[in-house]
């Protein structure tokens, strides 16, 4: 009888061990991990194809880093400024703790969300929205002037026509007109004069025949650009004029259109490291000033040449 009972007692007591590290495993894990994990928001402006691939890379990799949830939105092609306040309303009141965002239009996002009250921290990458929020993005500036020095070096090596074409698509973003500012100084400050033109988003294969250069300011125009280029290709004569598209751009069409040589140059910044220091500065509530002072964002020149270096196969293959 004795021997019995001292069997249900063992017994009792390794269920109870058993449930006691169950418990602990559980808690431990899985219930510390929820009560840790904010739910966080990133509204990008449109998503084709892989246009954010990177910058969604390196957020995903904070997003485990930080041990917190995320919530991407994408607008639509056509989307406003309007429609992004939508989502940015909707997050809000959905009890996001911080909202990450790309501006589909720089002044309009601006002037409403300075009219709103704001209990969560918003953070801008890529375009940003005017001195009162902070931006984590590389130098629009100096990538419009890589652009423009660029496509001098090639008149100086080549002497081919000294006509540049900028497509002006996008403008509403401050990082493109930012740009667009520091390829128009810098061609406009060569020895040499250079005509320069402009044009919006709409562009057909004729304009290849008329101009030396074409650069192209965001990566969706890069793209369409590159297309059209290689369409054409084939019923280009030899005595057409050759054109050169200097672009900016990091996705997959783009730099697939380098390799192939549709494109000439294109330049782009690290957005791995933007998306992962978005992320992080949103999730820890770093202010503008700290943002300003301790983030930097850089930008690379690529060639068909420099195409399979080291850094610019790691920034620009995702798969690598």
């Amino acid at each position: 009888m004795k021997k019995k009972r001292f069997q249900w007692k063992s017994l009792a007591l390794l269920l109870a061990a058993v449930t006691a590290l169950g418990g602990l495993y559980y808690y431990g894990v899985f219930a510390r991990k929820k009560e840790s994990s904010d739910v966080y928001s990133v509204i990008l402006y449109q998503n084709t194809e892989d246009e954010w691939g990177t910058l969604i890379q390196g957020i995903m990799q904070a997003e485990e880093d930080l041990n917190v949830d995320v919530n991407y939105i994408y607008l639509s092609e056509n989307d406003t400024a309007e429609d992004q306040i939508k989502e940015v309303n909707k997050e809000i009141r959905g009890k996001s703790s911080g909202i990450l965002m790309a501006a589909v239009n720089s002044r309009e996002i601006q002037e409403v969300l300075e009219n709103m009250m704001i209990s969560i921290p918003i953070i801008f990458v890529e375009t940003g929205a005017g001195d009162s929020f902070p931006v984590i993005r590389s130098d629009d500036y100096a990538m419009g002037k890589a652009l423009g020095e660029a496509v001098l070096q090639d008149m100086e090596q080549t002497g081919n026509p000294r006509k540049v074409t900028i497509i002006t698509e996008n403008m509403q973003r401050d990082s493109v007109s930012l740009r667009y500012k520091g390829l128009k100084d810098t061609l406009e400050q060569a020895e040499q004069s250079v005509l320069i033109s402009s044009l919006g988003g709409e562009f057909s294969a004729s304009l290849f025949d008329q101009i030396s250069y074409l650069v192209t300011l965001d990566k969706s125009t890069t793209e369409r650009a590159a297309a059209l280029w290689k369409e054409s290709s084939q019923t280009r004569g030899e005595n057409r004029n050759i054109c050169r598209i200097y672009g900016t751009g990091n996705t997959a069409q783009t730099v697939n259109a380098l390799d192939n040589e549709d494109i000439s140059m294109l330049v782009y910044q690290n957005e791995f490291n933007m998306g992962y220091q978005g992320l992080t500065c949103l999730v820890e509530n770093k202010k503008k000033e700290w943002i300003e002072k301790n983030t930097s964002i850089r930008y690379r020149t690529v060639t068909k040449k420099s195409l399979y270096e080291d850094e610019n196969e790691r920034l620009l293959f995702s798969d690598i």
